[in-house]
C-alpha cells in the first residue's frame, strides 16, 4: 500500500515545487547565451511547460500532451539542460494514470537526471516522482533509495508524511520488517498533527508488518485501531469492499503488487471478528477473512515470501468462521414484536 499525494498536503507539496521551480528559473544570462546558444531557447521551452502543466489552474491530459510535444520537439531527454529533463519525467509521470507504460518512461529519464543533479532545487518533487514511479514498477530497491532522497531534502514534517509512509510500505517488500514497523510509526508520529489521511494508513501498514513479524496480536490490535481511526473521520466502507474506506480508495492509494489489499482486507476482517460478540457478523466477517486470504494465496500463487504465513491465515479463519455458524445455529430466534402479533 502506497499513499498518493494526500490531500492535506496537495497544496503545501505545489506550493514548494513552485518555490523550487522559481529557484531554478532563472534566464539565462548573455554570457550562457554566447557559450550555448541553445541556452535561451531551452529557458523558454522550460518556461513554456510550466505555463502548460497549470494552465487555469487545472491540469488535463490535453495539456500533459501538449507540454510533452514541445518538450520532445527539442529532445528534451538528452538536453544538457536538466530543467527540461525534469520536466519530462514530471509530464510522462503525470500521464502514467492513464497509461502505466509511461511510467517506464519515467523512470528511465529521472534516474539520469537525477544522478546529474541530485540537489538541484527541482530535484525534490523529482526524487518524489521517480519514488512513485519505481514503486509502480515493482522496483522497490529504486523505490527505497528514492525515498531516502525525499527525505533527506524534505526538513518540514508536513511533507515528510507520504515518503516515511511509503518508505516503510517499500521497506516491508524488501523484507525488512523491523525497519518497516520503526517507519511505520514514525509516520504515524509525524502524521498525527498534520494529515487525516496518513495516520490511519500508517497504522494498517503497522499492522500488517506486525502480523507479518509473526506478531498476529499486536497487527490486530493495530488493524482495529485503524478501523476505529477511519470511523472517527466518519468513513465507511462500500458494501462488500473489507472494513476500510481508505485502503479501497485508489486516488489516495494504490497496491504493487495489487494483490496486496486482500492481505489488509483479511487482517481487519479477523481483527473486527474477534470483537464483536454477535455470531452472524463474526460469521460475516470471518467469511471475508478467509476469503481475502484465499485470494492472496491465489493471486500470488503462493510462491511470496509471505505464503506461509497467508496459509496459516487462512486455515485459521476457516476454523473461526466454522465455530462462528455453529454459534449462531444456537442463537435464540428474535421473539415477535406486538406489532409482528398483530400482522400474523
Amino acid at each position: 500500500m502506497r499513499a498518493c499525494f494526500d490531500s492535506s498536503l496537495v497544496l503545501v507539496a505545489v506550493l514548494v515545487g513552485a518555490l523550487g521551480t522559481a529557484r531554478a528559473d532563472s534566464p539565462p544570462s548573455a554570457w550562457d547565451r554566447m557559450r550555448d546558444p541553445d541556452a535561451a531557447n531551452a529557458y523558454r521551452v522550460h518556461v513554456e511547460v510550466q505555463r502548460r502543466l497549470t494552465q487555469d489552474g487545472e491540469v488535463g491530459v490535453s495539456s500533459e500532451l501538449a507540454a510533452l510535444a514541445l518538450l520532445e520537439s527539442v529532445s528534451a531527454e538528452t538536453s544538457p539542460d536538466v530543467r527540461l529533463r525534469f520536466d519530462l519525467g514530471r509530464v510522462y509521470s503525470m500521464l502514467a494514470p492513464a497509461d502505466e507504460r509511461n511510467y517506464v518512461h519515467a523512470a528511465r529519464i529521472l534516474k539520469v537526471a537525477l544522478k546529474d543533479a541530485p540537489d538541484h532545487p527541482m530535484a525534490e518533487r523529482s526524487w518524489l516522482l521517480l519514488a512513485f514511479a519505481c514503486g509502480h514498477l515493482g522496483d522497490h530497491e529504486c523505490e527505497r533509495n528514492a525515498y531516502v532522497e525525499v527525505l533527506r531534502l524534505s526538513t518540514e514534517d508536513v511533507l515528510r508524511a507520504t515518503p516515511m509512509l511509503n518508505l516503510a510500505e517499500t521497506q516491508m517488500h524488501l523484507g525488512n520488517l523491523t525497519e518497516a514497523i520503526d517507519d511505520y510509526r514514525e509516520a504515524l508520529r509525524i502524521a498525527a498533527p498534520v494529515s487525516s489521511e496518513i495516520a490511519p494508513l500508517a497504522v494498517w501498514g503497522l499492522a500488517v508488518a506486525l502480523d507479518r513479524s509473526g506478531d498476529l496480536v499486536a497487527g490486530e490490535k493495530q488493524a482495529q485501531f485503524a478501523v476505529q481511526l477511519e470511523r472517527s473521520m466518519g468513513l465507511r466502507p462500500a458494501s462488500g469492499r473489507g472494513v476500510s474506506a481508505l485502503l479501497h480508495a485508489p486516488e489516495v492509494v494504490f497496491f504493487v503488487p495489487a494483490y496486496e489489499i486482500y492481505w489488509y482486507d483479511g487482517l481487519g476482517a479477523s481483527a473486527i471478528a474477534r470483537s464483536t460478540t454477535k455470531p452472524s457478523e463474526a460469521a460475516r466477517l470471518w467469511r471475508l477473512a478467509e476469503q481475502s486470504f484465499a485470494a492472496y494465496l491465489q493471486a500470488s500463487e503462493g510462491r511470496d515470501r509471505w505464503a506461509e504465513i497467508a496459509r496459516a491465515r487462512l486455515a485459521a479463519a476457516k476454523v473461526e468462521r466454522a465455530k462462528a455458524e455453529r454459534r449462531m445455529k444456537r442463537e435464540p430466534r428474535p421473539s415477535a414484536t406486538n406489532e409482528d402479533d398483530a400482522t400474523l
